[in-house]
């Protein structure tokens, strides 16, 4: 779809030509786009914001997809914003292999080759956020600047022991209202249920291979030793309350990433920017405009 053609379909509330509209819940499915990359493998996303703005690509959770960022982008909308979906998530392909974090960096550079991006700023959320650091160490050049969001260099071993304890039980067809999920999607704060039981809908839908291929490739990920060579700007965003990436896996990112900016949200969880997009959203503006 041309962004001409986007703007008409989505054109509630856009400024001009220039500007594509936020989707809200309802037209998120619909503002979907298909990228095939020179691999051949189908990436789908969510373009949006002001298409004469800096670039700016958004990378999401495990199991997530594009919608995440929902909540967030109307505070980033003075750019152009690329909100992806990795592969085996949202809309696009889920082959039967690859998931590693080597696997999901080289479809971000076909992505950003096919778009005719040359640099971008990338905000990543947890699996998200650990592509985006890989990235950003292999393609220096490629990013301006990084915004970790609830991020880890390595699972977390409580965190995966709990992850093995229940993905590999996992039903092909997943309740999204059963226990299981009810907990992958907790929040310490209200989130807003137009949004998080759509979002939780769409995770369930996650085929059963996707779950175990990422949970495989983060078993044995480490992407610690690459940080030296991330240059660009970072900014690192954790909630104090994260179950996931708790308190020893930020003291070894700030120990990779000395020269980053680090922030933490007292009593908000691995999901901070659902729970306060607004707040959240001012600050990764304010980095990315410095």
């Amino acid at each position: 779809m041309t962004t001409v053609a986007f703007v008409a379909a989505f054109g509630a509330g856009a400024a001009s030509a220039d500007q594509i509209a936020i989707p809200s819940q309802d037209e998120w499915d619909s503002a979907r786009q298909i990228s095939t990359l020179p691999s051949g493998q189908t990436i789908g996303y969510v373009e949006m914001g002001n298409t004469e703005g800096d670039p700016l690509v958004l990378i999401h959770g495990y199991t997530d997809n594009s919608r995440s960022w929902s909540l967030l982008t109307p505070e980033l909308a003075d750019r152009h914003i690329f909100a992806v979906d990795l592969r085996g998530h949202g809309a696009s392909a889920a082959p039967e292999c690859c998931y590693t974090l080597m696997d999901f960096s080289h479809d971000l550079e076909g992505f950003l080759l096919e778009q005719k991006i040359e640099t971008t700023d990338i905000v990543g959320h947890s699996l998200g956020s650990m592509t985006a650091a890989l990235f950003a160490a292999q393609h220096p050049d490629m990013v301006d600047r990084l915004v970790l969001i609830s991020t880890a260099a390595a699972m977390p071993e409580a965190s995966g022991d709990w992850l093995w304890e229940n993905v590999p039980q996992l039903p092909e067809a997943l309740d999204p209202d059963g226990e299981f999920m009810n907990e992958w999607y907790w929040n310490p704060n209200p989130v807003p249920a137009d949004f998080i039981d759509r979002e939780r809908a769409e995770s369930a839908a996650t085929p059963k291979h996707v779950w175990m291929g990422v949970l495989e490739a983060l078993t044995i990920t480490d992407w610690s030793p690459n940080a030296t060579r991330i240059e660009t700007p970072t900014l690192v965003l954790w909630g104090d309350q994260d179950e996931l990436f708790g308190e020893d896996a930020q003291d070894l990112v700030k120990r990779i990433l000395p020269e980053a900016r680090h922030e933490t949200y007292e009593g908000y969880g691995h999901n901070m920017f659902w729970e306060t997009p607004g707040t959240v959203g001012l600050m990764i503006e304010a980095f990315l405009s410095e």
